[in-house]
């Protein structure tokens, strides 16, 4: 393992996947040439046993033959007479033989050697050729001798040499399927053998490789965990040890930096954490002279400001009133300006009225002089009625009548005439009232209007004048509130310098537990006590809120 660790992790499991992959390969080739041969072997067996299978059905289909025509045959030397369909089985056994010798010719040779599988093929052909085709012809067309000549002198020598022919075919086929057998067998043997030695052998790796991460990894990043420990408890004093240059290795340096920096750093806040302290003690003590000193300018301007906001309120009073007054005059205004256009109204419509009864009393004039002229014309109609005697009594007492009516009228059109004249009067009375009235109201007018200038005067002086104060009292205002605010910014600046010698003696106390390779000692500073807080003084609750302003140190 010692020459490993200046390889890298990487390096060292890329090698060892490399020789897992290597072995698998291996292992997977000859696996698959294994199945490839027994696979060449499984077709080899096959068609052996199919070659086999139909010699064995042609053989028996040979027997067949001769065995069906020789009980034929028999029976024809008996005498017995012989049917058609006699000979129907021994065709049928004829044709079978026919198609198994078509069946192994497409079949050979196969695995089998080219002259014993033609050896069959000869044989058979010339048994069926020579022998048991023309021997059914003659048992079926020829005479009992020729038959008999055939089937003891010709066919037997035929069948004897296709008979030798199967048993060397069978004879090598078995022979074949053994040497197959043995092959297939001999090669599952090596195949288990190999694949439990590829176990091992990844077994062993599998170890080796265990061992080795726990060597060259799990120890260093243990040894890398406890070197952290020891710096999170502040001891900077341990050196790092080295192990080798691998990924883990690497480490080390970048360890021993980062404890050296450490060490620079700490050294540095324990120097600079006392400097710290000196100015933090006088930042405070500083701060707190001047927080006192504008606490009371705060104070001074919060009573100015308080009188100015008073002074401001009663302006304030003293100009809602002259508005107020002025808005007063100017409704007055509006008031009498509308009486004025309501008079000028009736004016004119007491003027209209007068002219209406001057036209009545035209119209009742010329009523008048109607009635008159009816009431002569109807006394002269009376005079001419009566002139005619008898025959004008009816146009009398008709004219009479219209005499009468012309009276009435006449009457009426005096007393309407009477009314007129006296109302016409009563008009031209009224009429004068009012533009006496309406002469009075445009005096009052002027009046309300002058009145009205006067208080919009007043009010403007008024505005300006609470504008001017009210600008003062927020300049007071603003003043005061700077003042806080500088105030505030003290009691900050104070309250930051002392949390400054807090955090400065907590870091100091922080640095302290660290020990470094000199052994420096942490210093012991005393603590002091905090700055006092200062309490800001409070406005009343009528001053004018300020303007918007920045929160810095501002100078007035």
């Amino acid at each position: 393992m010692g020459i490993l660790k200046n390889f890298t992790i990487r390096t060292v499991m890329l090698t060892i996947l490399g020789l897992f992959c290597l072995l698998w390969c291996a292992v997977g080739l000859f696996s698959v040439h294994s199945l490839n041969a027994l696979g060449d072997g499984n077709e080899i067996d096959r068609q052996l046993v199919n070659q086999m299978t139909v010699l064995s059905k042609g053989n028996d289909q040979y027997f067949r033959v001769v065995t069906r025509l020789s009980r034929v045959m028999e029976g024809r030397a008996s005498g017995a007479p012989i049917k058609g369909e006699a000979f129907t089985p021994v065709q049928q056994a004829l044709d079978n033989m026919k198609s198994l010798l078509t069946q192994f010719k497409a079949m050979a040779p196969g695995p089998m050697d080219e002259e014993t599988a033609n050896s069959v093929i000869v044989n058979w052909q010339k048994l069926l050729d020579e022998g048991i085709a023309p021997q059914v012809a003659l048992a079926q067309q020829g005479t009992l001798e020729a038959y008999r000549a055939q089937a003891n002198n010709v066919t037997p020598p035929l069948s004897r040499a296709f008979g030798a022919s199967a048993e060397a075919f069978n004879k090598a086929a078995g022979s074949k399927l053994d040497e197959t057998r043995v092959t297939v067998d001999k090669l599952t043997s090596i195949t288990k053998a190999i694949i439990l030695v590829a176990v091992v052998i990844g077994l062993v790796i599998l170890l080796f490789t265990d061992r080795y991460l726990v060597a060259m990894l799990v120890k260093p990043l243990e040894r890398v965990r406890n070197h952290f420990s020891i710096i999170a408890q502040g001891d900077l004093s341990q050196p790092v040890a080295e192990f080798g240059r691998n990924c883990v290795g690497k480490l080390v340096p970048l360890l021993s930096a980062m404890q050296d920096s450490l060490r620079e750093a700490v050294s540095a806040i324990r120097s600079g954490t006392e400097n710290i302290y000196r100015g933090a003690a006088e930042i405070s003590s500083g701060n707190n002279d001047l927080s006192s000193r504008t606490e009371e300018q705060a104070a001074a301007l919060e009573q100015t400001a308080a009188s100015m906001e008073q002074l401001t309120a009663t302006v304030k009073f003293n100009a809602d009133n002259a508005r107020q007054a002025s808005t007063l005059a100017e409704t007055a205004t509006s008031t009498a300006q509308q009486g004025g256009r309501l008079v000028g109204e009736v004016v004119t419509t007491m003027q209209g009225i007068s002219g209406s009864s001057k036209k009545i009393a035209e119209i009742t004039s010329v009523i008048n002089s109607i009635a008159f002229q009816t009431n002569i014309l109807a006394l002269n109609a009376a005079v001419e009625a009566a002139r005619a005697g008898e025959q004008g009594r009816g146009f009398a007492v008709v004219a009479s009548e219209v005499r009468n009516l012309a009276q009435r009228s006449a009457g009426a059109a005096k007393e309407i005439a009477t009314l007129i004249e006296d109302s016409v009067q009563r008009v031209e009375k009224g009429s004068e009232l009012v533009s006496s009235a309406g002469s009075t109201m445009h005096d009052i007018l002027k009046s309300v209007q002058d009145v009205n200038e006067i208080m919009k005067h007043i009010a403007a002086a008024s505005e300006e004048q609470s504008k001017g104060i009210s600008q003062v009292g927020t300049a007071v205002t603003e003043m005061d509130s700077v003042t806080q605010q500088n105030a505030s910014l003290v009691e900050e600046v104070s309250a930051a310098a002392s949390a400054l010698e807090r955090q400065t003696q907590e870091l100091q106390a922080s640095v302290a537990k660290f020990r470094l390779s000199d052994n420096t000692p942490a210093s012991n500073m005393p603590l002091s006590p905090a700055a006092p807080v200062l309490r800001r003084p409070v406005l009343s609750g009528a001053s004018v809120q300020p303007k918007s302003t920045t929160d810095e140190w501002v100078s007035f």
